[in-house]
């Protein structure tokens, strides 16, 4: 039997505490770094706390990016995008000659961590739950219970020993699946965030409120009709990800009733989701810069290029990009929705 992974999760945000926890918990060695001190220190001292739809406090091992120690085996990266390669940098003093290197965040920052190492040791996944930081060691699971989950596999779609090791470390989180196609996946983790993150950032709410109200919900339809047709274009196969399937067949509508249609199948897509707050809208909320550019300006920007017009896609990137500058006030983010009405 192989060795167990000795793990290094770089990133203790509300994702990677959870993760770090639920994995540790069933036994995995993980070590969980963040740069943020005192909830380092609230996780050492009295363990993650996490709230909300399940009710956990688990002992963890955390420290300061100064204070790593050892070599590791694998590496989690959940940073923000920003960070990704900066603190994969200072991370490979301490990776064993084969580590890999897990990426999990929205967007495709494998391409990042495979500017840095060579395609075999890069692997790219995505979080299928969502969550709210509510504090130093204290996180929130905002979605249900049997949300809990990660697809990943490796960039060249090999399903190797190492992949199966990776899940071994991973599955105690929840329901972790093993993908042969990682831009079939990503493209369909992007669909679900142009959607259900970017829409609600522009809109400074929760996604039930997109649900319930039907013409936030008619955009969150046109935007993800976007989002197929772009999928289509570059000739990727979506995969399926927590009942979400991006094809053209599924998401794209040319009259009323088969758009409707559209709309109640995102509701029951999402429904389990309703009261996430979209980490992007977190981040407004506490004045930093999101990564709207890496999720509604990545289709944005591949639409360009593949012919297919994305106008409420761009519509999101202009209104969170004000948002986020102050141009746009956050308290009256709702009747942003008055901006699609021209489209």
């Amino acid at each position: 039997m192989a060795k167990k992974m000795k793990t290094l999760l770089i990133g203790a945000g509300t994702m990677g505490t959870i993760i770090g926890a639920l994995a540790t918990e069933g036994g995995s060695d993980i070590t969980i770094v963040d740069a943020y001190k005192e909830h380092v220190n609230a996780l050492n001292e009295a363990g993650a706390k996490i709230i909300g739809n399940i009710q956990k406090q688990i002992p963890v091992k955390a420290c300061l990016p100064t204070q790593i120690q050892g070599k590791f085996d694998l590496i989690l990266s959940i940073t923000k995008h920003g960070a990704i390669e900066d603190s994969l940098i200072k991370a490979k003093p301490y990776m064993a000659d084969d580590c890999i290197v897990l990426t999990l965040q929205n967007g495709f920052p494998e391409e990042k961590a495979m500017k840095l190492f060579p395609e075999e040791r890069v692997m790219g996944g995505s979080m299928e739950f969502s969550g709210t930081f509510k504090g130093p060691g204290i996180t929130e699971l905002a979605s249900e219970p049997h949300t809990l989950g990660i697809t990943f596999g490796s960039c060249s779609g090999e399903i190797t020993d190492k992949v199966r090791q990776v899940k071994q470390v991973l599955d105690p989180v929840g329901n972790i699946a093993i993908t042969t196609n990682i831009k079939g996946l990503k493209w369909a983790k992007l669909t679900d965030n142009t959607c259900f993150s970017g829409l609600p950032t522009a809109l400074g709410c929760e996604v039930g409120k997109v649900l319930d109200d039907d013409f936030a919900l008619d955009c969150a339809a046109h935007i993800g009709s976007e989002c197929a047709q772009v999928i289509e274009a570059l000739g990727i196969e979506p995969v399926e990800i927590f009942g979400l399937l991006p094809t053209v067949e599924r998401l794209v509508f040319k009259t009323d009733q088969e758009k409707q249609k559209v709309k109640e199948y995102w509701r029951k897509v999402e429904e389990p989701f309703r009261g996430q707050i979209a980490s992007m809208l977190q981040d407004v909320r506490n004045g930093r810069k999101c990564e709207i550019n890496e999720i509604n300006g990545q289709v944005s920007r591949t639409g360009g290029l593949v012919g297919v017009a994305t106008p409420y896609c761009d519509k999101v990137v202009e209104l969170v990009t004000k948002l986020q500058c102050g141009e746009l006030k956050l308290e009256n983010a709702w009747e942003n929705l008055n901006a699609f009405k021209s489209l």
